[in-house]
């Protein structure tokens, strides 16, 4: 790694360390981080680039800037995968600290981007992407059925998966009403949004914010996916403050009803199940056991992800009288 980064940037690394999952190396007190992106094509590189650009323009601290190569290329290969070099922000100490109130400020920055996006836009998209993943799911589950013996996996996945297809369809069919229902507010436009943002998806150690992490959507993304990551991997920090991220951005950034609802649609559809689902028949063997030990988490936790749910909703009629979300009869019961 040392010779290929000298041969595409000059650069003469000393030491390689690690940044949370990923290698990096410092220069000069800047820390450089080499991350991995294969899944992602040159376009939606190049535009994750010019946000980057452009959230640094804007003075938001703590953001990474890809690095171009002696020959001005976004990314360099080796052994066959794609890695960006990205340069860390020098004011890189101190804490994110309150979550919310940082996020919040964040959207509100990224929703000004004037520029024309299509790889990294997520926007409106998600009944189709949705509908597209569940067809996808169920159509392989209609063929495990079948396909006998069951690997313990299989069987939890086969006996859950019909209960899962429905949440799935109340998500979709809740996004439809929403988008039916409410009108779209200013705040509801487009922004920079992260893949599944969570308290470590900016980095806590360095406090870095990596574009390779991005999409183009509507914040409510964002802050549905922490409150299900609040829910499956810190439950206490969740039962002792509860909605308190919620309350410092909607104080920082004031949401709409149309934003409190897709919120809710987001934590309705089972974007957990299915990710576990398919991290499992993807991985290679002997990772194999997370994903199980996963789905059983995911399963016994169900009863309590439905009191989350409700909670969600009695939380918001009790905060403001303008929004009440119309209830799901099979939750409320």
């Amino acid at each position: 790694m040392k010779k290929v980064i000298y041969e595409e940037y000059g650069i003469k690394v000393q030491d390689l360390r690690k940044i949370g999952n990923y290698n990096s190396f410092r220069l000069h007190q800047t820390d450089f981080v080499i991350v991995p992106i294969t899944n992602l094509d040159e376009e939606e590189i190049y535009e994750l680039y010019q946000l980057s650009e452009y959230m640094t323009e804007k003075r938001e601290p703590n953001i990474a800037r890809i690095v171009l190569t002696k020959k001005n290329q976004l990314f360099f290969e080796k052994d066959k995968v794609k890695y960006a070099l990205v340069k860390c922000s020098p004011y890189t100490q101190g804490r994110f600290q309150q979550i919310g109130r940082d996020l919040a400020r964040f959207h509100q920055k990224g929703r000004t981007y004037p520029y024309q996006l299509s790889k990294t836009q997520r926007i409106g998209q998600w009944k189709h992407l949705w509908e597209k993943r569940l067809d996808q799911l169920e159509s392989f589950w209609s063929g495990k059925i079948h396909v006998q013996p069951f690997t313990q996996f299989e069987k939890m996945f086969i006996e859950s998966f019909p209960y899962y297809l429905g949440l799935a369809e109340n998500g979709i069919q809740y996004l439809v009403d929403t988008e039916l229902d409410e009108e779209a507010q200013p705040i509801d436009s487009g922004t920079i949004c992260h893949h599944r943002f969570h308290p470590t998806t900016w980095d806590p150690v360095q406090c870095v914010k990596l574009p390779t992490e991005w999409v183009f959507d509507h914040a409510s993304r964002d802050i549905a996916e922490y409150l299900r990551y609040l829910f499956f991997e810190r439950q206490e920090e969740l039962r002792v403050n509860g909605f308190r991220f919620l309350d410092d951005y909607d104080r920082t950034a004031p949401l709409s009803a149309f934003s409190w609802r897709l919120i809710y649609s987001r934590l309705l559809f089972p974007i957990h199940y299915f990710e576990c689902i398919e991290n499992y028949y993807l991985s290679p063997e002997n990772d194999k056991p997370i994903f199980e030990a996963r789905l059983k988490e995911i399963l016994t936790t169900s009863n309590q992800y439905e009191s989350f749910l409700k909670n969600y909703s009695n939380m918001l009629s009790m905060r403001t009288k303008r929004i009440v979300l119309p209830t799901l009869e099979w939750l409320s019961s």
